[in-house]
């Protein structure tokens, strides 16, 4: 994978991210891929949607990669709410059926774990941060 940083990010401050993800391992994985790029950084990780309400005010991240499951509804409440606040989200799922769902809901992108588009979550974090949808001009 091919890291491209665009220039507006560069010279500004690592753009801060919380993953919020039911499992560990998942989490785990996240946080490695986020840190290896050199504009973004993992300040924070939840493991319930209860805990990453919390956390997003505690933390003020500037996106958010949310799971959807176990608890789809939760999920759902949670990504309304932190997009209440403003706060710009990656959706994630292995039910790749709820994307559409997500990005009614406000999600700025949505990936399907386990898909071949996992490289593409760091440009996703990017165009959430700048408060664009993913794909460009999705």
């Amino acid at each position: 994978m091919q890291e491209t940083v665009p220039d507006d990010l560069k010279k500004a401050r690592k753009v801060r991210v919380l993953i919020v993800d039911g499992d560990a391992r998942v989490r785990r994985a996240l946080r490695r891929l986020i840190e290896c790029a050199p504009d973004l950084t993992v300040v924070g990780e939840a493991w319930s949607t209860p805990s990453a309400t919390r956390l997003d005010l505690e933390l003020l991240p500037d996106v958010v990669v949310l799971d959807l499951l176990p608890q789809v509804p939760e999920g759902m409440r949670a990504l309304r709410e932190l997009r209440g606040r403003g706060r710009p989200v990656v959706a994630i799922s292995r039910m790749g059926q709820l994307g559409p769902q997500a990005m009614v809901a406000g999600a700025h992108a949505f990936l399907e774990k386990h898909s071949r588009d996992v490289d593409d979550l760091l440009d996703m974090i990017r165009a959430a941060y700048r408060h664009d949808r993913w794909p460009p001009g999705g």
